[in-house]
């Protein structure tokens, strides 16, 4: 009895997808990382020899074989670049070669993965079947094989002296034991977590095409009545392939053949089963093709063997799984119902180059190092050179830089666009609660460093360390990373401080946060250093700054009086009194102001660490106290700090 509505659409599990074949187009459907279900589909050109030659049989089935090979291979790579391990980090060897030879890694793996799986197959299936029938017919005695002649030699002795009908016997014990492998190695691994989803969405693929084969609408629940085998299933004609095999090279003889050599006779016997796989499957394509339009007792018999085979090669999928199937299978029903229906690409990965370069084309010529610190903060690359080391950016990756790069457009610092910057190797989190930290200010964050260990190696305990005008907390907290030492901060603006214990939390620093100008929260106390980056931009120069800088970053951290002098003369009049004995005063200042800050210092030895501008600018200045501040003095400070200092708003 011939079958009813026997659907021509077929398909194919992918790597958390389906791909669903139809007469003159395909189309895949894979959940990528982000739970979306994407899509690509195509119309493969066929020219009018190939829809002549698909007419003729076994013809046709070789023609299918092949595409199915060339087809399957594309499609799986392609489904593996969308929800392919983008996000592992690439190896030692996949930098090198990235950066050697600039070729893409995941094209490499699959493509690599692809020869292995054929050597693979032609191992398991052709090579160690005949060395097993081989073995079976010397233990039972049917063949002498003699070794002195040497392992070659003693093959094709074993061989070519069969006659037909023991040939025919070797054929089938050959059969016999492909089948055994092939089986075996489906159970083993279906083991495999990845392979078991793979067979889930095999499940999903006949579920979905049996449902519309039964008439009914393509949703879920009608889906998961199907069952997850079906007549037309690739399983059922590997089986089919194998067993036309056994009874083609039982006709043709093929280990019949001698060409005088062991080793040569092994290969030309080799190359030759090779060479004929695709007229075997030719063959078994059209019996794959007669089964499936009939349903009676014979067709019955003859699909068992590959049905049974389905319940390794399927599992039962769960509703997301046919969620992607059924949009498969709609897709190539539009495609195939309506030739001016468009295909569609998936963007799956890119490079970083041409992230970067769509990056820079947004932000303006001669922006690539703005590109290129969006592009490290998407991909969480630490240094620029760990930014070309082969790594791919998703979609969302590269929408992720689109929408930096815009925002940037409106003039807002990229610090603050990014929401982060580094400073002395750390990623601080910046906004428009405080200043952003400068690669300038690292030089104190250094200085503070080796104050802290030559205290600590000379003393033996934690040195206790104060940061004046903390902002972003930015230098508290490299300190604190890079030395033993008690560190406390301060700060007159209580939206900075919020901000630098953010980043304290962020980075395990511990560190104690007060709300203050400079030393009012810290009447009674000494410290071993004290370290400030204080505002010190003249107040008539603020509106002559770059657009980014005044009209985004807060100008309380850039106001340093008139002369831009205030902040160092409230903290040189006040310092001595919090500082231990040999205390050590640590200061940034402005570009020509180091000089007239260390003329405040009386008592202080001082000394200048210039920065790697050019010319250079003494950005920092060490003062070490070489006095104890006097009981007038203390009264004198004591009296400026309860005044807050030269006109310096108070915030406690």
């Amino acid at each position: 009895m011939k079958k009813k509505n026997v659907c021509g659409i077929g398909g194919q599990a992918v790597l958390e997808g389906v791909m669903m074949r139809g007469k003159s187009s395909y189309a895949i459907a894979v959940r990528n990382g982000e739970g979306e279900i994407v899509m690509e589909s195509e119309r493969p050109k066929v020219t009018d020899k190939k829809k002549k030659a698909l007419k003729i049989p076994v013809l046709r089935g070789i023609i299918s074989f092949f595409d199915a090979f060339v087809s399957g291979l594309k499609i799986t790579m392609r489904a593996s670049e969308v929800f392919g391990e983008a996000d592992e980090a690439p190896s030692k060897f996949e930098k090198w070669l990235a950066k050697t030879f600039k070729i893409d890694i995941m094209n490499v793996v699959l493509t690599v993965g692809g020869v292995l799986g054929i050597i693979l197959a032609i191992a398991l299936f052709v090579i160690l079947p005949q060395i097993a029938a081989l073995g079976i017919f010397a233990g039972a005695g049917l063949i002498e094989v003699n070794m002195d002649a040497g392992v070659w030699n003693a093959f094709r002795t074993s061989t070519t002296g069969l006659g037909f009908w023991w040939n025919m016997l070797y054929e089938v014990i050959r059969g016999v034991v492909r089948i055994v492998v092939f089986v075996g190695y489906i159970a083993l691994v279906s083991l495999m977590k990845d392979i078991k989803r793979l067979f889930m969405y095999h499940g999903a693929e006949h579920k979905v095409i049996s449902c519309y084969e039964h008439g009914l609408p393509l949703t879920v629940e009608n889906a998961k009545t199907m069952s997850t085998k079906h007549d037309r299933c690739g399983t059922t004609f590997l089986f089919i392939v194998m067993i036309v095999s056994m009874l083609f090279f039982t006709v043709v003889p093929v280990s019949m053949i001698d060409v005088g050599n062991g080793f040569l006779t092994f290969i030309v016997q080799l190359v030759i089963r090779l060479a004929l796989i695709p007229v075997v499957a030719g063959i078994s394509y059209e019996f794959l093709k007669l089964f499936a339009k009939y349903d009676n007792l014979f067709s019955r018999a003859c699909k068992a063997p590959g049905l049974w085979l389905q319940r390794l090669t399927t599992k039962e999928p769960d509703e997301k799984m046919l969620e992607v199937s059924i949009a498969a299978f709609n897709e190539v029903l539009k495609l195939e119902s309506d030739p001016e229906y468009p295909t569609k690409k998936f963007v799956t990965f890119t490079t970083v180059e041409k992230a970067v370069a769509v990056t820079e084309k947004i932000l303006g010529e001669g922006k690539k190092h703005e590109a290129e610190l969006i592009a490290m903060t998407v991909t969480g690359a630490e240094r620029k050179s760990d930014l070309y080391d082969g790594r791919r950016i998703s979609k969302q990756q590269l929408e992720e830089c689109k929408k930096y790069a815009k925002n940037r457009l409106g003039g807002a610092p990229l610090q603050y666009v990014l929401g982060e910057t580094c400073f002395y190797g750390f990623n601080i989190k910046t906004d428009t609660r405080a200043l952003i930290p400068r690669f300038d200010t690292e030089f104190l964050a250094e200085e503070g460093i080796k104050a802290v260990k030559e205290i600590y190696e000379k003393r033996g305990s934690k040195p206790e360390v104060l940061d004046l005008c903390t902002g972003s907390g930015c230098v508290a907290i490299a300190v604190k990373k890079g030395a033993e030492c008690e560190m406390y901060a301060s700060d007159v603006s209580k939206e900075a401080l919020e901000l630098a214990k953010e980043n304290a939390e962020r980075l395990g620093a511990d560190i104690k946060f007060y709300s203050g100008s400079l030393f009012i929260p810290f009447r009674k106390k000494q410290f071993d250093i004290i370290l400030s980056n204080p505002p010190y931009i003249p107040s008539g120069d603020i509106n002559g700054l770059d657009k980014e800088v005044k009209d985004y970053e807060p100008r309380l951290a850039l106001d340093g009086g008139a002369d831009g002098l205030d902040y160092y003369r409230d903290i040189c009049s006040s310092v001595k009194k919090h500082l231990k004995n040999g205390g050590k005063l640590i200061l940034e200042a402005g570009a020509g102001q180091a000089e007239k800050v260390a003329e405040m210092l009386e008592g202080f030895e001082t000394e200048f660490i210039s920065d790697y501008n050019n010319p250079p600018v003494k950005r920092v200045i060490k003062a070490s106290l070489t006095e104890t501040v006097e009981d007038g003095e203390e009264e004198k400070a004591d009296r400026k700090e309860d005044n807050g200092g030269s006109g310096i708003v108070l915030n406690l």
